[in-house]
């Protein structure tokens, strides 16, 4: 955690105030000298502070990282009192800025501040040769640098009677095993740490190694990446004969060793554990083709390792390991505690607990074994598992028989780079088994300070960058995806119950994070930097929270104005306040004095208005009204020149004031009402670095203007439309060059035509018309049909035709088809050949379709129809399941009176 505090200070924020903010003229001096001292504590660090982690590691290592981190915490603190001076002085030149209540650091106090930081830190530094800091990393810390035990030891060697919930997992894999096809086959097994990947894995190994001339099996993990191409060569041909003097070389000679003797050997290798990517590089030469069914298996935790892992003249295959279903859980569980002959009775008052611990574990085996296994030295009776559960969070990182599925966690952790470090560290914040938007994510990160783009050259937007991280999250199986966007992005994700049980310990032992619970008394940590209160606001008023840099307020009780005023007076350096969900119905003064606020989330509350302060908060970036009464901002929104994501949508949408070219960093900005004009269109044309544009009421006059300002958009990714009102027109045929990078847009309204720039967007993955009255065109789909990357599509009263014919080879990656409100529809006809990968199909208010297309059984993939507001024929014959399926078909509901009726299965 101190790696992690010292290099957001060395990347981020010591830049910031260099380039930024006017200091005493010896400052830049000593901050140049801290920055220097801060490299160098830098190059011992990291080790130090993974050891200083552990139980094993010394008090006083343990005591050197915990003053480093203090340190890095007063330069950030100190950094951001620089910037909240200057933002102040600002702030003064706005005629609706109230008097501020906070005190600024004078310019000689930071001096000051800064002068003796630097001593500290330059003290510290020096005594890291008393505590032997000055060695090499491999010795920074004398003894182990891991526990003495391998947590997965006894994986290998699991009879297969104690195995459960694997049939399906094992026969796949015996399956690809087993094919003949004269060539070599590559078999990666995926999955998070404790899923029994190498248990599964092994026990196929030992079974099959029969059937090959020579087979090994190599655990990779991190300690032997370096040594792999020779623990490869020994296991295959027994080869001792390895020098040390030139690595290369001697890497050479393995390479053609092992080549040379398995040309003519059909062999079988398994590389477990493997966590970095280039340990494929290393060996993968050393395996020849020689027209054999050999077979090479990898486990790994991580996806993007797996996907890497190719040979040409190789069949591939990815197997990824899901949890245990709550069956196959709880069966393991009752086996581990009770034994295989013991019967637990619904009513015994161990039945309810036991699902509460097996629920904990998400389906991980490895945790359900550990937590049986604490249980199994218990006594069997109510009260004393009820203190264990209650107790569970403690425990996992302490009790000997958790400390096995604690140290799979912590590899997993250990790995990671300090900047996905902080962005895991993040779910804490939130509560147990919360699914959290991707994008309230991404945009809470970048607010932070996390996430970092490789030079001012970087084409990726800062969001995408963060998108990123988050994708090697889930690849790294740490984070799970909650639900997806039909075009396959992230849509919401969470981490599972002991993982975050793990994230918030670590994160409140190291002040990254406090979580206020109910019932529980509220005792601010010392420098505590991000604050989340799940409890009833009734915090002591009079405490300072000078250090907290972000604070969330989740659903609680009613959030009284007065003391709600008082809580938020005591911040001072607040960077985000997310009050999303929150039973909040103003926005509180004292948020005008936040000069530092650059993420401010009020998503789903019921605000009304903001007011003209808001104009004060000058490094605003994020302002999230989504699903507020908000339906006006007035024109001091237009001091934020920094604000990058305006999103205020509501059912009503929010009117604008001329001023909007100022904005000229917005990205993304929806639900602007225009009916109102007032040159808020015309402007748009300014806002060129928007990814993101959201319009309503919307009248045909504005509608070559509104053109003008998209095709200036180069960026633009996402675009929605709706017309004012049922009759006026959608006015959009004059971009000429529409935006390249378009994937997604909305069009609510009357269209005369197509417009025939839509059909050119070659990334267009999702498209919905909605309200078109298209007359009988029946080039609809035809103009449709080149749009070769579209996976949804929406037509919602857009067509007015009898029928919608789907030919063969149109439409070769739409996963997602709607066709709503088709008062003339009668036939869908589907071609052999149409919409190959078609997933959902929704079908609703068609009176005229009397039953289910007979054509709907070619879509040989289509897991689910759902259905809504046809007729009672129809209806009828749905009822009597009149109807061919498609083999994959999973489901089949109508929706009558508000409910969901599943007909099929």
């Amino acid at each position: 955690m101190a790696e992690i505090a010292i290099n957001l200070v060395i990347d981020k924020l010591v830049p910031l105030v260099l380039n930024e903010v006017k200091l005493h003229r010896d400052v830049p001096k000593h901050i140049n000298f801290i920055k220097h001292r801060l490299n160098l504590v830098k190059a011992y660090l990291k080790d130090a502070d993974e050891q200083a982690e552990r139980t094993s590691a010394s008090y006083l290592v343990k005591e050197w990282v915990k003053q480093v981190r203090e340190i890095a915490f007063r330069i950030e603190d100190v950094i951001d009192e620089c910037l909240f001076s200057e933002t102040k002085k600002r702030a003064r030149n706005r005629e609706f800025i109230g008097r501020g209540f906070f005190k600024t650091m004078s310019r000689h106090q930071i001096k000051d501040e800064i002068v003796a930081i630097g001593n500290a830190l330059d003290d510290l530094y020096k005594t890291r040769e008393t505590l032997g800091l000055n060695l090499s990393t491999t010795e920074l810390i004398r003894g182990e640098t891991r526990p003495g035990y391998d947590p997965r030891q006894g994986s290998r060697f699991m009879d297969e009677a104690e195995l459960v919930g694997i049939n399906e997992t094992k026969q796949r894999l015996i399956d690809w095993l087993s094919r003949e096809e004269g060539r070599s086959t590559i078999i990666s097994v995926v999955g998070e740490g404790g899923l029994g990947k190498t248990t599964i894995v092994n026990n196929l190994y030992e079974k099959q190694k029969r059937w090959f001339d020579c087979c090994a099996w190599i655990t990779v993990s991190r300690s032997l990446e370096g040594g792999l191409l020779r623990s490869l060569t020994q296991s295959l041909c027994g080869w001792d004969d390895i020098k040390e003097a030139d690595k290369k070389v001697e890497a050479d000679k393995m390479t053609s060793k092992l080549r040379e003797y398995l040309l003519d050997k059909k062999y079988m290798v398994v590389f477990d554990d493997a966590w970095n990517e280039y340990f494929w590089a290393q060996v993968k030469f050393a395996l020849p083709h020689n027209g054999k069914d050999n077979r090479i298996m990898i486990t790994t935790r991580n996806k993007r390792i797996a996907k890497l892992c190719r040979l040409d003249h190789a069949q591939f295959y990815i197997h990824e390991l899901k949890p245990l279903s709550q069956q196959d859980a709880f069966k393991l569980f009752s086996r581990k505690v009770f034994g295989p002959s013991d019967h637990i009775e619904e009513t015994n008052p161990l039945m309810k607990l036991s699902q509460d611990f097996v629920s904990r574990c998400n389906g991980v085996p490895f945790a359900i074994v550990a937590i049986a296994g604490l249980l199994s030295t218990k006594r069997r009776d109510a009260l004393t598992w009820e203190k264990v559960r209650d107790s569970l969070n403690q425990k996992i990182t302490n009790d000997p028989s958790l400390k096995g599925y604690f140290e799979v966690i912590l590899e997993s952790y250990d790995d990671l780079d300090y900047h996905l470090k902080l962005c895991l560290l993040y779910f804490g914040l939130f509560p147990k088994a919360y699914s959290i938007s991707s994008t309230r994510l991404i945009n809470l990160w970048i607010a932070e300070g996390f996430v970092k783009r490789n030079s001012n050259d970087d084409p990726r937007t800062i969001e995408e960058v963060a998108g990123e991280y988050l994708e090697e999250l889930i690849h790294r199986s740490l984070v799970k995806v909650s639900a997806e966007y039909s075009d396959g992005r992230v849509r919401r994700c969470h981490i599972h119950d002991l993982m975050h049980t793990f994230v918030l310990n670590k994160g409140m032992d190291q002040n990254f994070c406090q979580v206020i619970r109910p019932n529980h008394s509220f005792d601010l940590f010392t420098r505590s930097r991000r604050l989340s209160i799940l409890a009833p606001l009734d915090i002591p008023s009079a405490k300072n929270y000078d250090t907290v840099k972000s604070c969330f307020v989740f659903k609680s009780q009613q959030l009284e104005k007065p003391l709600l005023q008082s809580f938020l007076s005591h911040f001072k350096l607040l960077i985000a306040l997310d009050f999303e969900g929150a039973p909040l119905d103003h926005l509180p003064k004292a948020v005008e004095n936040l000069f530092l606020l650059k993420y401010l989330n009020l998503r789903k509350t019921q605000v009304k208005t903001i007011p003209k302060f808001i104009g004060n908060l000058l490094n605003l970036e994020i302002l999230d009204l989504k699903h507020t009464l908000v339906i006006e901002l007035s024109a001091s929104i237009y001091h934020l020149i920094r604000l990058r994501h305006l999103i205020a949508y509501s059912s009503y949408g929010v009117q604008l004031k001329k001023g909007i070219s100022c904005l000229n960093a917005l990205q993304k900005l929806t639900k602007v009402d225009v009916s109102n004009e007032g040159g808020v269109i015309e402007e748009l044309i300014h806002l060129t670095q928007m990814r993101k544009l959201g319009i309503i009421n919307l009248k045909r006059k504005n509608g070559k203007s509104l053109c003008r300002a998209i095709q200036e958009m180069k960026h633009l990714c996402s675009l929605s439309i709706v017309a004012f009102g049922k009759n006026e027109v959608l006015d959009l045929p004059s971009i000429t060059k529409p935006p390249r990078y378009l994937q997604r847009i909305n069009f609510d309204g009357p269209l005369e035509k197509l417009p025939n720039w839509i059909p050119k967007l070659r990334h267009l993955v999702k498209l919905r018309l909605a309200r078109s009255r298209l007359r009988e065109n029946k080039d609809l789909l035809y103009d449709l049909k080149d749009l070769t990357e579209l996976v949804d599509l929406s037509l919602l009263r857009t067509y007015e035709g009898e029928e919608l014919h789907f030919k063969a080879e149109w439409f070769k990656k739409l996963k997602v088809l709607t066709l709503q409100s088709m008062d003339r529809l009668k036939i869908i006809r589907v071609e052999e050949g149409a919409m190959p990968l078609l997933e959902d199909l929704h079908l609703g208010f068609c009176p005229q379709m009397i039953r289910l297309p007979d054509d709907v059984e070619k879509l040989n993939v289509l897991k689910s129809i759902y259905l809504a507001g046809m007729s009672d024929e129809f209806q009828e014959r749905m009822v009597k399941k009149d109807f061919s399926i498609s083999p994959n078909l999973s489901s089949v509901t109508y929706k009558l009176d508000g409910h969901n009726l599943r007909i099929y299965p």
